[in-house]
């Protein structure tokens, strides 16, 4: 069965799969001849959600297809259903990003970023857990580096599916997570307290404190405090989730030191800022596009045109 999604334009199909997949080291999003793969759940069976483009950026059209492990029986229409607003998650379809480049227009950097990248999408992870703990594993090193520890980590503790004549990797479950040793954690090249924030974080998530369809709702400031009352979840860290796990299109994470940099040289002269500055810089600048501003500065950042 094919679900056809009708995403807002511009949708820059590639570019955002491209996104989640930065560099080759990456585990459980795959992108190769234009075609998203990555092992999900759907209820409790393991599938293959395939997402691929059937439009242009002008008139973009996505085709989902969901297939199971061998011998499972056909999908039911809500387990569809589920494998459809997952993929509407990861790709943020609703953004509507002509409202972007209005609030851009006049900001000469910017709007050059949103001309050059134009279409491309807050990219998501499915869960909330994946989220967090993507960001753990990004704290106080390079990007390259913790998505080489992400390979490690999810090829060890996360279920295999075999399909289409590959392995795929899903990303482990916060129950499974829950029952791991600090040690077994470490074994492959985590710190003590990337470890122990983990593992925590997976008992909150699997006992419901970090209930992701109660935190929904939640306006930004009260959602954040939340999410920092688990061990080695920060605002940086807090705020990138509510970027790239709830979509919220309104945060900046002034926090980050790369984009702190950017700020810093092209809005204020090279002169220090502090992080409550830079946030009241990107509402007045940015607005109800925060977000996007914040990832059209790292895709500058990728494609060194900034």
């Amino acid at each position: 069965m094919e679900i056809i999604i009708k995403p807002r334009a511009p949708f820059d199909f590639a570019a955002t799969a491209r996104f989640l997949r930065y560099t080759e080291a990456e585990a459980v999003d795959t992108f190769t001849n234009g075609i998203y793969r990555r092992a999900i759940y759907v209820g409790n069976q393991l599938s293959l959600l395939k997402v691929e483009s059937r439009g242009t950026p002008s008139r973009p059209l996505l085709a989902v297809t969901v297939d199971g492990k061998r011998g499972a029986t056909r999908m039911t229409i809500v387990e569809m259903k589920s494998a459809e607003t997952l993929a509407r998650r990861i790709f943020s379809v609703d953004h509507d990003l002509k409202k972007f480049r209005a609030q851009v227009a006049s900001d000469s950097l910017m709007s050059k970023l949103e001309a050059l990248h134009r279409g491309l999408r807050v990219a998501r992870w499915p869960q909330l857990f994946e989220a967090l703990v993507n960001s753990i594993l990004l704290q106080q090193i390079s990007t390259t580096g913790a998505w080489t520890m992400k390979r490690r980590f999810v090829e060890k503790f996360g279920e295999i599916l075999r399909a289409e004549d590959e392995i795929f990797y899903a990303f482990p479950r916060a129950e499974n997570l829950a029952r791991v040793a600090e040690s077994d954690l470490r074994a492959i090249g985590l710190t003590g307290a990337k470890a122990v924030s983990i593992i925590q974080l997976a008992r909150r998530v699997h006992e419901g404190e970090l209930d992701e369809n109660e935190l929904q709702d939640e306006e930004n400031e009260s959602l954040i405090a939340r999410l920092i009352q688990s061990r080695g979840i920060g605002r940086w860290t807090a705020e990138w989730a509510l970027m790239l796990y709830f979509g919220r299109a309104d945060v900046f994470p002034a926090g980050d030191l790369v984009l702190r940099g950017f700020v810093v040289k092209y809005y204020n002269n090279g002169s220090p800022m502090t992080e409550s500055e830079i946030r009241a810089l990107a509402s007045e600048r940015w607005n109800k596009w925060a977000s996007y501003a914040a990832i059209y500065l790292v895709a500058g950042m990728r494609a060194r045109t900034i």
